[in-house]
């Protein structure tokens, strides 16, 4: 027991020690040069705002009197300056008007622009200030929404998975089939969160391919609000994976306790890696609001416990035959509660996620169903469930299955924290 709360509280121990505090969206506080200010030759362009700014992910463009770009480098922040963005002036410079044009990413990652002018030596020429591009490189889109669908789809079955083998059926644990399954969930999740942080700075800044994967995007992405729920999903999956693994290797639950005992383990440590997409996906200034946290995290762990049942009743159940008879039929009752209780859950939802998880609560509440029905004719009669004539129930459980299987993967694809959110 001591162990087992150990697990939970070191993995909710992780969030608060690495996301940051909501601070909302930066406020433009100054300019250096000023916005129509004459000056002598600065060294520098700064930017100032009311908090601290990533300023990796930050975009400044600026243009000399003759209209040319001369920008090549990616904004920093200058030395003990967090809340400010800056670039270097170029060393030759001209007499005439300099163009400014900048944007900053907010909370919900849409891009937050301005535009200043400033005259070096004398106004002695106007030039248009220049316009932003600020339209995202559609193979960073491509990238990045793909690894969130990944990640989450991995989450969910991953996190089932484990809930299944600890919970309803332990000695599944030693096939090879649950060990494949949790090993290509577990790897996906890392990889696909892997490439989400290696994506994440092009796809906040808006920048093309080539420079999507510069390492000062990587540093700014460490510094964002997402970046930092990105790494807690990492440092929490190392006690999650350790516990998780120990939880599965030990004695199997023989009484309603132990039972009872080892899922809420299960979910209450997979609650703190659930509450990382919610804080991995675009938000309101001031933060997530706790409730919406809360609900979003049950959400995804709801969806979790019924995907990972009916997959694994898919794939490792149906082969083990009469070794598994008693698990399947904890399963054929779970699966229908689970499925009702997604749906009710999911009314607290709209939209997208409404559709999605109502597609989830139809596929685990039909394939408990099935489960149940074909239960109940072998109950009744075990000669003709043996023989020919079960092979319409089969053909029916396989047509299920196969519908399941389809609507579970569209339905992931637009989960909350998938990537499509933002």
């Amino acid at each position: 027991m001591i162990g087992l709360v150990v697990l939970v509280a070191a993995c909710w121990g992780v969030l608060p020690t690495v996301l940051p505090s909501p601070s909302g969206d930066p406020v433009l506080v100054s300019l250096s040069p000023a916005d129509g200010e004459t000056v002598k030759s600065p060294d520098e362009v700064r930017i100032t705002f009311d908090r601290p700014v990533p300023a990796e992910l930050a975009t400044i463009q600026m243009t000399d009197p003759a209209g040319e770009r001369i920008v090549s480098t990616r904004p920093y922040n200058p030395p003990e300056a967090d809340d400010t963005i800056a670039v270097p002036m170029p060393k030759t410079r001209y007499e005439g008007i300099y163009s400014v044009v900048w944007s900053v990413p907010s909370s919900t990652l849409e891009p937050m622009v301005g535009s200043s002018t400033f005259s070096v030596f004398s106004a002695a020429r106007l030039t248009a200030v220049p316009g932003l591009v600020v339209d995202r490189d559609p193979v960073v889109v491509t990238v990045y929404t793909v690894a969130g669908v990944l990640a989450t789809a991995a989450l969910v079955l991953g996190v089932g998975t484990v809930f299944v083998l600890g919970v309803v059926w332990p000695g599944g644990a030693r096939r090879p089939g649950s060990r494949r399954l949790l090993r290509l969930t577990w790897a996906t999740m890392v990889l696909a969160t892997l490439v989400s942080l290696l994506s994440f700075g092009g796809y906040a800044a808006r920048t093309s391919l080539g420079d999507a994967f510069d390492p000062a995007l990587l540093a700014g992405t460490v510094k964002s609000d997402i970046g930092a729920a990105l790494m807690a999903r990492l440092l929490i999956l190392l006690p999650l994976t350790l516990g998780f693994w120990q939880l599965l290797r030990s004695a199997p639950a023989r009484t309603s306790v132990e039972r009872w005992t080892a899922a809420a383990t299960v979910l209450g440590a997979a609650s703190a890696l659930a509450a990382t997409w919610v804080f991995a996906r675009p938000h309101a200034p001031a933060g997530p609001a706790p409730l919406t946290v809360a609900a979003d995290t049950a959400l995804l762990l709801a969806a979790a416990v019924g995907v990972g049942a009916a997959v694994m009743q898919w794939t490792v159940l149906r082969r083990a035959g009469g070794q598994a008879a008693s698990a399947t039929r904890l399963l054929a009752r779970i699966m229908p509660v689970g499925g009702a209780v997604l749906l009710l859950a999911a009314t607290t939802t709209d939209g997208r996620q409404l559709a999605a998880y109502g597609a989830l609560a139809v596929v685990i509440f039909g394939t408990g169903l099935a489960l149940l029905y074909r239960e109940r004719r072998r109950r009744s009669n075990p000669e003709q469930s043996a023989g020919q004539r079960d092979k319409p129930a089969r053909r029916r459980l396989q047509a299920v299955t196969a519908m399941s299987a389809s609507a579970t993967v569209v339905a992931l694809a637009a989960l909350p924290g998938s990537g499509l959110a933002g």
